[in-house]
């Protein structure tokens, strides 16, 4: 099978890795012509480096797929980035067309749905661990698992159903929707006080105090408001067992505004804090955090975040 990847961060491009180590074809559409050229520079080789091996995988790279219709598309942009990655695409995407949407938040898979009304586009939620060595240079730090399904109801392609490790780890979600709102819940609680009080995961429960505890008590009004009782419920239980595993780490969030680069903040606390004003539900906690968080990027010249 061929697949196209478009996105070559450290998500994409673990995908990108995995289903070539795995055999299949890959090629990576880039945007921009320096994108392209620096690929052709090193001979379209990704380096993919895991379990203390080293793999050399030479890959396709593709400025311009002209007419031909894209069958497997997996877009791994950030979330603010789908739109004006996707809207070139979006004639050559049709009814045997499907695209798999790895972004953070809520409201990317919507436009991509909206855009690609004739496509499949299926929801992904991935726990595995990846960074850039350097540029075209994949680590794969932390086998995780991805749980995929189809927000408008449709039935798992046949394509997924014949993919399995390594070339991917993943189970089939009935109900995709309340994976990514249970998602979206623990990044709110987590994500903005590790931008706030410039500290990894562990350090979120003593620097927050009990407005972390508020926080969720908002959160959970919001999942009980969109139907997911039992995730509301668990909510206090998982973040704290999330914050628990992951103490040493960096959110991704975090590790954007270190890196001078535009959050996806609009696309999680923020898609939260509109989504509780349309069901009118009080937040003054989620709504004061992501005020403070819009001048806090301010103050770090990422105003337009």
């Amino acid at each position: 099978m061929r697949f196209d990847i478009l996105g070559p961060g450290s998500l994409g491009l673990l995908w990108a890795a995995r289903l070539a180590s795995a055999g299949h074809s890959v090629r990576l559409l880039v945007r921009t012509p320096e994108a392209f050229e620096h690929w052709q520079a090193i001979g379209g080789r990704l380096i993919f480096e895991h379990d203390n091996i080293r793999e050399e995988l030479e890959i396709e790279i593709c400025l311009d797929p002209g007419t031909e219709p894209l069958h497997r598309l997996v877009v791994a942009t950030k979330a603010y980035a789908v739109p004006s990655a996707l809207n070139p695409l979006a004639h050559l995407l049709g009814p045997d067309s499907t695209l798999v949407m790895l972004q953070n938040g809520i409201g990317s898979q919507q436009y991509a749905r909206e855009l690609c009304k004739d496509s499949q586009v299926l929801c992904a939620s991935v726990t595995d661990g990846a960074w850039l060595r350097a540029p075209g240079h994949v680590v794969w730090a932390g086998k995780g698992l991805t749980r995929i399904g189809d927000e408008a109801g449709g039935p798992c392609p046949p394509w997924l159903a014949a993919l399995a490790p390594p070339a991917l780890d993943w189970v089939w979600e009935q109900d995709i929707a309340q994976v990514l709102w249970q998602k979206l819940a623990i990044n709110c609680a987590i994500n903005p006080f590790t931008v706030l009080h410039d500290c990894r995961n562990g350090e979120v429960p003593a620097r927050a105090g009990s407005e972390l505890d508020a926080l969720i008590r908002e959160l959970k009004a919001l999942l009980h408001s969109q139907g997911f009782a039992p995730q509301a419920a668990e909510l206090a239980q998982v973040v704290a067992d999330v914050i628990r595993r992951t103490a040493l780490n960096s959110s991704s969030m975090r590790q954007d505004v270190h890196a001078g680069r535009q959050t996806e903040i609009d696309y999680i606390i923020g898609y939260a804090c509109r989504t509780a004003v349309r069901e009118g539900i009080g937040a003054p906690v989620m709504t004061g955090l992501y005020a403070r968080l819009k001048t806090h990027l301010a103050m770090h010249g990422l105003a337009n975040n």
